[in-house]
């Protein structure tokens, strides 16, 4: 294949898609050392595939826009097929620009744990949008290759179109969570404001982001929240893009593996053998903890067993109130396929008051995800849903969840 030839579409979101995956599993891997406290250098192994990553994003996106321009003159491909890479493409600038910073920050600051900082905040962005444009493109591909559309690429390509749709649903459901992280790390913003010293931070005594703090609490329901709504997207997602059963599940083993190795693996092995500091958010860690978390991983890979009966048992539906109570149901069960949500829940002693509470942003979130994917489904994914067994007669996402549109 030349450089500038069509068939390079396909291995652009190829590496697009990997190179997110990486990123999401660095970052999950650095997290887990931040918060242990052993992280001393900015030129870690976590940041090694975190960076490495976002160069294959990088290659990809820059590689796509180059092929944009060469095709567009010549008019060989739809422009559709680039609307992914253009989208990554701005994601990766942003990451591209917080890398110095983040360099800096850590030089000038230390080794925070905290997500809400500058820099780690261009970080997370930029991942996010990077993974949903490969997404968004990877998608495309596969609707052109269901619909029979003129397709570049020789047949043992396309054949693993699906396959690249599948880890870019898991890295983007990875990514959310990890947006959910963020976008409520109360600690990270009280540091990076200025709310506490970071003497304070230092001797875990900012009081009104502690561990018991009412701002804590908020915080951890708000998460449950945008888990829940998270995990419906993808699986409606999913569900729509493949007919056959399975599929969900089997991206969801995809994120309990990254969970199960680069979080909770990793800490515990951390904890039991290398007697790390800590950090603001674990003190006095001892190998017992470890050995705890080390336990609790087979007891959350049974997390996917709910998954596993919801996807063999859910269809698209074309009654609105039985979608309306799948996503109620739906949203509580992905969420716990968080790693690190899942053992917050475990260690927290929730008594059934307790968990009854914890269970209404769930349902809320599985709710809201439902609501978000109707609003943009026609707007981000036209002309997607496309069934394994059915070629396209063009009807688009919107129409095909036609149930979700109020009925006059």
């Amino acid at each position: 294949m030349k450089l500038l030839a069509p068939e390079r579409l396909i291995p652009i979101y190829a590496l697009g898609v990997v190179g997110a995956f990486l990123q999401i599993t660095g970052a999950q891997w650095d997290v887990s050392a931040h918060i242990l406290g052993i992280v001393e250098t900015f030129f870690t192994p976590a940041h090694t595939v975190l960076y490495t990553g976002i160069g294959m994003v990088a290659i990809a996106s820059l590689s796509g826009l180059v092929l944009r321009t060469n095709m567009a003159a010549r008019g060989k491909l739809s422009p559709s097929f680039f609307r992914g890479v253009s989208i990554a493409a701005f994601g990766t600038a942003l990451q591209i620009i917080a890398a110095p910073i983040d360099f800096w920050w850590h030089s000038t600051y230390g080794f925070d744990p905290f997500l809400f900082t500058p820099a780690h905040s261009l970080l997370i962005v930029g991942m996010i949008i990077g993974g949903v444009g490969m997404l968004i493109g990877s998608m495309r591909l596969l609707r052109a290759r269901r619909a029979g559309e003129e397709f570049p690429g020789p047949p043992r390509l396309v054949k693993l179109v699906p396959a690249i749709v599948i880890l870019g649903l898991a890295a983007v459901w990875a990514q959310l969570n990890f947006l959910g992280y963020w976008a409520t790390d109360i600690t990270g913003m009280a540091y990076t404001f200025g709310y506490c010293s970071i003497l304070q931070f230092r001797a875990f005594r900012c009081s009104p982001v502690n561990g018991d703090s009412l701002a804590s609490l908020v915080s951890f329901l708000v998460a449950s929240g945008i888990f829940a709504a998270a995990g419906t997207i993808i699986f409606w997602t999913s569900k729509s893009l493949f007919r056959r059963r399975g599929v969900i599940t089997g991206i969801a083993l995809i994120i309990a593996a990254v969970y199960s190795a680069a979080a909770l693996g990793f800490s515990a092995f951390e904890m039991s053998f290398s007697n790390p500091p800590g950090s603001w958010y674990v003190t006095n860690i001892s190998p017992d903890q470890g050995a705890r978390i080390a336990l609790f991983i087979p007891v959350y890979l049974l997390s996917l067993i709910p998954v596993l009966v919801l996807d063999l048992s859910t269809r698209i539906s074309l009654r609105r109130t039985r979608m309306i109570v799948l996503s109620a149901l739906i949203g509580p069960f992905t969420a716990l396929v968080d790693g690190r949500f899942s053992l917050g829940v475990s260690e927290s002693s929730l008594d059934l008051m307790g968990f009854a509470f914890l269970l209404f942003p769930m349902i809320v979130g599985g709710l809201a995800g439902w609501a978000i994917l109707t609003g943009t489904a026609h707007k981000i994914i036209p002309s997607l849903a496309v069934s394994d067994a059915v070629r396209s007669d063009g009807r688009d996402l919107q129409k095909r969840l036609r149930f979700w549109q109020p009925k006059i």
